[in-house]
């Protein structure tokens, strides 16, 4: 009795054994995402903790401010790695991704800059793949067969340095021209004699709406959660010469049957067609889908992200719903979202760098603008 459990016992240990080895061979043919995530550098990590530092610190602000920093940070990162291969510098750059995102879960555009920089980078591999003759005469069958051992093929040296300085170049150039991209779409969107319908204060939307100022149209700026960039934002908006009236967030509904268009501007743009927005927007696109207002966003091609909603469920601090000297503060719990989440069947249409899109295309810009292995940093 005994030998025979000893015997068992040694053949589940071996099974064990097996599993394992063979679990660590798929893992060697995986792509980079799938590993452990690679050391930073001493001097990288400093860099990383000062930019972190400077958005928790507010001295960095803003979308656009935090992908340009981003891809500063990388360009240097790739510049410095001498003599890498495609796979070591997927891993520094994933290494990078990874700190950005557990210190500041909330800045997606980071992440998805990174994403950018992967991206690139496994594209001039394939690239300089095909230019060595590695993948001639392959059948459409044999590649999409040897998909998981093509991805060792990362190892491969090369000095990929150069193409990706032009590749950042090129995004760096796009990140600049997002907003006038966009702008330059206002006359398409906005007509004579309409009565729009804003929230908050967003500098997208106002350099937005100044574009279509010649239109002649009515504006109402709904109050966000800074009401002073509010007011801010209706009287530069006045003295560019439209016609805006400032309302309190709770006036929506009763406005809304009014309003020919509602224009926002949101923090990120969810797969599926779905967005991240001020806290109180959601009440404002319930309130135009149950009027039929068609809702549009402007959104640049750097906001898109691959996350879901159950990666994005963050909170502010309690004194931006209540301030610390009212009463009920004593007896209250409070829950101060930092976004509100904007379901797909809430918005009609998305203004990007690249024109307008539907929800549902969405699914297609992330499909180009990231690799499905890089999603998950």
């Amino acid at each position: 009795i005994k030998n025979s459990l000893k015997t068992n016992c040694l053949s589940k240990q071996l099974n064990l054994v097996f599993k394992g080895s063979s679990y660590l061979f798929i893992a060697h043919k995986m792509s980079p995402s799938a590993g452990k995530t690679k050391e930073l550098d001493s001097k990288y990590d400093e860099v990383v903790v000062k930019f972190v530092s400077d958005v928790r610190s507010g001295k960095l602000q803003g979308s656009y401010n935090t992908a340009v920093s981003t891809v500063n940070l990388l360009e240097q990162l790739i510049g410095d790695c001498q003599n890498a291969t495609a796979f070591e510098l997927c891993g520094a750059v994933r290494a990078v991704g990874n700190r950005m995102c557990r210190a500041l879960p909330q800045e997606l555009v980071a992440a998805n800059m990174v994403r950018r920089v992967l991206r690139a980078i496994r594209d001039e591999h394939s690239s300089h793949a095909n230019q060595t003759g590695d993948s001639l005469g392959e059948s459409l069958q044999r590649l999409v067969l040897a998909a998981p051992a093509r991805r060792a093929t990362l190892g491969e040296r090369a000095d990929l340095r150069g193409p990706l300085r032009d590749h950042i170049a090129e995004l760096r150039a796009e990140l600049e021209s997002s907003k006038s991209s966009i702008c330059s779409q206002a006359r398409e969107h906005v007509h004579a004699d309409e009565l729009l319908l804003t929230y908050g204060a967003s500098g997208l939307v106002e350099k937005f709406l100044r574009n279509a100022a010649q239109r002649r149209y009515r504006l109402i700026l709904a109050e966000g959660s800074d009401v002073a960039q509010s007011h801010a934002m209706a009287s530069r908006l006045a003295s560019s010469g439209v016609a805006v009236t400032v309302v309190d967030n709770a006036s929506v509904c009763a406005v809304m049957p009014r309003v020919n268009k509602v224009l926002v501007s949101v923090r990120t743009v969810l797969p599926g067609g779905a967005a991240l927005g001020a806290a109180g927007l959601h009440a404002l696109t319930a309130a135009a889908r149950y009027y039929s207002v068609p809702v549009v966003v402007l959104a640049p091609l750097y906001k898109l992200s691959p996350l879901h909603q159950h990666h994005c469920n963050w909170l502010s601090t309690p004194h931006t719903a209540v301030p610390y000297g009212a009463l009920a503060v004593s007896e209250a719990h409070v829950v101060a979202p930092l976004y509100d989440f904007v379901p797909p069947d809430h918005i009609t249409l998305f203004v990007t760098n690249l024109g307008g899109s539907s929800p549902s295309y969405i699914y297609r810009l992330l499909s180009e603008l990231y690799d499905s292995n890089d999603h998950q940093l």
